[in-house]
């Protein structure tokens, strides 16, 4: 020990280590489920509308099925089985997340959720993502 912790020791003040000191700054590994078939990745969460419902509906999954993370989360899943991914972002936005898509079944790409919702061509260009893979 040096003079420091035997100061402290003294006063009474126990000290601590951290094993995992990146988890206070936020890095978290999680661990997708084995019933998740298909991971979205958008900065919005909008797992509530309908057209997210039909969505899940085309795909032939539920809503248990599905795990919606953001673009930092998505770095820091640890994922045992394959899965579908749909990245919702800008596209220069969408090849930086699609190094951390692992175990990639097949990864659809879409504007962000709002350009998407709004645009009928956005919503054809995922309808012909989802047939051509079915």
């Amino acid at each position: 020990m040096d003079r420091r912790h035997l100061l402290l020791n003294e006063m009474g003040i126990s000290q601590w280590q951290l094993h995992r000191p990146e988890v206070l700054r936020g890095v978290v590994t999680v661990v997708v489920a084995p019933h998740i078939q298909l991971i979205v990745v958008a900065e919005e969460d909008f797992s509530q509308s309908a057209l997210f419902a039909d969505i899940l509906r085309a795909l032939a999954l539920q809503k248990e099925d599905c795990l919606c993370v953001n673009d930092e989360q998505v770095q820091h899943l640890e994922l045992n089985h394959s899965a579908r991914y749909w990245l919702l972002a800008e596209e220069a936005k969408q090849h930086r997340i699609e190094a951390y898509c692992l175990k990639a079944e097949q990864i659809y790409r879409s504007p962000d959720f709002a350009q998407f919702q709004s645009s009928p061509a956005a919503k054809r260009e995922l309808w012909r993502q989802i047939q051509q893979t079915q």
